[in-house]
């Protein structure tokens, strides 16, 4: 059956959205295991802990200028077949990355590997959109990112295992590997042309170019907003995807797969429960108009970031596990909000757009916190440094509220949407 006939069925949509869970499963699998080998490239590969913290960064400011053209080209092309490409390339990368000698093809292999992965998550979103309304939108979007986090467990899990049993090699060539089997198995499921979506007020933006289309979305307040929110999380987000597992192995003296395990599983699997919640609570929370969605994230941030303090008050691990599940769950949940909004305020025809300058801000955001928390660390501990995100999720929740009130109907309205 080919993927033209799959979309004939009215399940093909819910289809759709299980296979892009498993390709993002895997792209946060390859983007993040490398964390729970940070001892090991220390030790073989000479790497110092700014080094490591610009391996984060490498990975992450590559992907953040790469992002803005590949969003604009997931709203030009076949975003089944850009996909597919994406998802073939990084796991190909991801193999090579296996075999590198030295710290700079390491590094380089990263930057590779942020380029690559820069055209899956524009051409994703978009896609579900797609295919999904605004009454299963927010839904389906929270289940395709759910593998997000479960990647982010098997990444770090697969990784800390088969790097303690078989060195830090093994595992990175192992998930590329499993990346190019997918991708054969995509190829049958992923749409080969566009489909055409529910037409809206602002389709105009069909016929717009690249910097026209940049520049409308930069005159809408409400979606600065959201893409400044994403920037602070982002910075937080990034930090402990790639810090807790070292925080883990130095301060409570776990071993390298014990480390790797809870380094990832902790913020993954309480994330993957907001993610299976969080969905379904803004789809029903736009019930009441499409800016409520912006207020449910402002309060689920005020809610989060104090539980971040238990860092600097404890070296309790249970305090520290328990005030981590409950932060991710809560943010996560928050987060959700962000990318139906996104899509309801540029439309069809400058979704993807509006996900590639968004994931250009944060990912950019990201690799700075990531490189300064290194820089950071022997001055205040990573235990500091963690709490020092409580700060900036508060300033962030201020914003996200200020946005609801003054700006976000009105954009709405704009756009065309109810709200």
């Amino acid at each position: 059956m080919t993927s033209s006939s799959l979309q004939d069925s009215p399940r093909y949509k819910w289809l759709l959205v299980a296979t892009l869970f498993l390709c993002s499963t895997i792209n946060y699998a390859d983007r993040t295991s490398i964390t729970a080998l940070f001892s090991l490239l220390k030790t073989d590969l000479g790497f110092t802990d700014v080094g490591l913290g610009a391996l984060g960064s490498v990975f992450l400011w590559s992907y953040a200028f790469s992002s803005p053209f590949s969003g604009f080209l997931g709203d030009r092309v076949a975003r089944g077949r850009l996909i597919l490409g994406s998802l073939a390339g990084w796991s190909l990368i991801m193999a090579l990355t296996g075999i590198v000698t030295s710290q700079w093809q390491l590094l380089a292999m990263r930057g590779a590997l942020g380029i690559v992965e820069a055209m899956y998550l524009p051409a994703a979103v978009a896609l579900v959109a797609e295919f999904h309304g605004p009454t299963t939108r927010g839904t389906a979007m929270s289940l395709m990112s759910l593998g997000n986090f479960i990647g982010m467990v098997a990444g770090g899990s697969i990784a800390g295992y088969m790097g303690e049993l078989y060195g830090w090699r093994a595992p990175l060539v192992f998930l590329g590997v499993a990346g190019l089997v997918l991708a054969a198995v995509a190829w049958f499921i992923l749409p080969s042309q566009r489909h055409s979506p529910t037409p809206q007020a602002n389709d105009k933006a069909a016929a717009l170019s690249f910097p026209q289309s940049a520049a409308s979305l930069l005159r809408t307040p409400s979606f600065l907003v959201i893409a400044a929110a994403g920037v602070f999380t982002a910075i937080g987000t990034w930090i402990f995807i790639n810090w807790l597992p070292l925080y883990f192995r130095e301060n409570m003296s776990m071993t390298l797969a014990t480390a790797g395990f809870f380094g990832s599983s902790l913020v993954s699997l309480s994330s993957a429960g907001g993610q299976a919640v969080g969905g379904v609570l803004s789809d029903r929370v736009a019930r009441a108009g499409a800016h409520r969605r912006m207020w449910l994230q402002a309060v689920l941030i005020a809610c989060a970031s104090p539980l971040l303090l238990t860092f600097v008050f404890t070296r309790n691990l249970y305090a520290i596990m328990t005030a981590l599940v409950v932060y991710s769950f809560l943010r996560t949940c928050a987060d959700l909000n962000m990318m139906p909004l996104m899509m309801d305020l540029a439309g069809p025809n400058r979704g993807s757009t509006a996900v590639g300058f968004t994931n250009m801000v944060n990912t950019l955001a990201g690799g700075l916190g990531v490189f300064v928390a290194g820089y950071l660390k022997a001055g205040f501990g990573l235990d500091g440094v963690f709490a020092g995100i409580a700060g900036i999720l508060a300033l962030d929740a201020i914003m996200l509220y200020s946005g609801y009130s003054l700006f976000l109907r009105r954009d709405l309205h704009a756009a065309g949407v109810k709200s």
